[in-house]
């Protein structure tokens, strides 16, 4: 029952964890069927948060369970909510998030580094999470094997 309960943490997690990474290309793809353009929204893993943290604290409870990946994917999570809210407040402490200050310096560069760094570290814990999954899978059939 314990290793039934971290498989559906672990696959829920996942699911989650993937929805901001996938569904940009989902929609860019839809644009470019309906409208014949390819529109893409770099932004969206930003905007769709909410659900890539739901499914990295399911990732990093599983993991803690299990006592597999969890620095890789607790040092992920930490490292994702750090470079959004730290591109986010570099952007309205220097007035660029308002349009006080024009997009195009130096300050734009290092938002939009943060931003694309955070996206990579989502794409870290979901890759984390396949291994995760990985070595239950591979746990759960062992232990049918001995017994």
């Amino acid at each position: 029952m314990v290793g039934k309960l971290n498989k559906i943490l672990t696959i829920t997690g996942l699911i989650l964890v993937w929805i901001p990474v996938l569904a940009p290309a989902f929609f860019s793809i839809v644009a470019l069927i309906q409208m014949g353009r390819f529109l893409f929204d770099f932004l969206m893993p930003a905007e769709l948060f909410l659900v890539f943290l739901a499914g990295a604290i399911l990732l990093l409870v599983a993991s803690i369970r299990t006592k597999h990946y969890v620095k890789q994917i607790g040092f992920g999570l930490l490292s994702a909510v750090i470079l959004l809210f730290g591109g986010q407040g570099i952007a309205v402490i220097t007035g660029l998030a308002s349009g006080e200050r024009e997009f195009g310096d130096w300050v734009t560069v290092l938002v939009m580094v943060m931003i694309f760094l955070y996206i990579f570290a989502v794409i870290e814990i979901g890759i984390s999470g396949f291994y995760l999954l990985r070595k239950i899978n591979s746990n759960s059939s062992s232990t049918i094997e001995s017994k």
